[in-house]
């Protein structure tokens, strides 16, 4: 399953589109009305979604106060939505992980938490999860629970870029510095420039660390 990304620093949210809604399993149990109306609220949450990150775009672009006040209206109907789907399918991990991602923009961070957690109760191996979880523990200034998730999260899936970014990052917070220049370097191999400010923040904490 695609999940959405976060990332820390410059890095904005992701975000997913899927077709489905919950497993194929559960998909079995419901009828086929209840699935398609669970469908159109995840779509619908994430056209709400897309729409809010744009009028927030703007209004960091522009300055301007009324774009940054529809952002707010578009993720609280995101919001609504994905929970539309949850009271449908509780354990539905896409809708709990992008509920986590409106939080997490919004700066509701003990909300964001809650919902990568329950999601991670649900998909306990996901490593773009545990790697959203600790870019909000960061946000959060709990660095020993986010330093956590990250480690867990490349253990997981050692080609995933955001995370040793996100490492890296930490490491630097903790005084770990051999470690996060180890962690920038494989960040820089893995993303290839896929994220170019991703890359500069990376590329510039590396010659600061290595006293270039």
């Amino acid at each position: 399953m695609s999940i959405a990304r976060v990332a820390i620093g410059v890095c904005l949210a992701a975000l997913l589109t899927l077709g489905a809604c919950g497993s194929t399993e559960s998909a079995k149990q419901k009828s086929d009305e209840q699935f398609q109306q669970c469908n159109e609220h995840f779509q619908q949450g994430s056209e709400h979604m897309i729409a809010a990150n744009e009028y927030r775009e703007a209004g960091e672009s522009d300055k301007a106060q009324s774009e940054y006040e529809t952002a707010q209206g578009e993720f609280d109907k995101a919001l609504d939505k994905y929970g539309a789907v949850l009271a449908e399918d509780p354990d539905n991990v896409s809708a709990l992980v992008n509920s986590g991602i409106v939080y997490y923009t919004k700066g509701e961070l003990a909300k964001a938490i809650a919902q990568y957690q329950r999601a991670l109760e649900v998909a306990p191996n996901d490593a773009d999860i545990h790697s959203n979880l600790a870019a909000a523990f960061v946000q959060s200034q709990e660095l020993d629970d986010a330093l956590e998730e990250y480690e867990l999260a490349v253990e997981l899936d050692p080609e995933l870029a955001e995370a040793h970014l996100g490492l890296g990052v930490v490491y630097i917070q903790t005084n770990q510095n051999q470690k996060s220049i180890l962690a920038f370097e494989r960040f820089l191999e893995l993303d290839k420039g896929q994220d170019p400010m991703a890359s500069e923040q990376a590329t510039r904490y590396l010659k600061e660390l290595k006293g270039q």
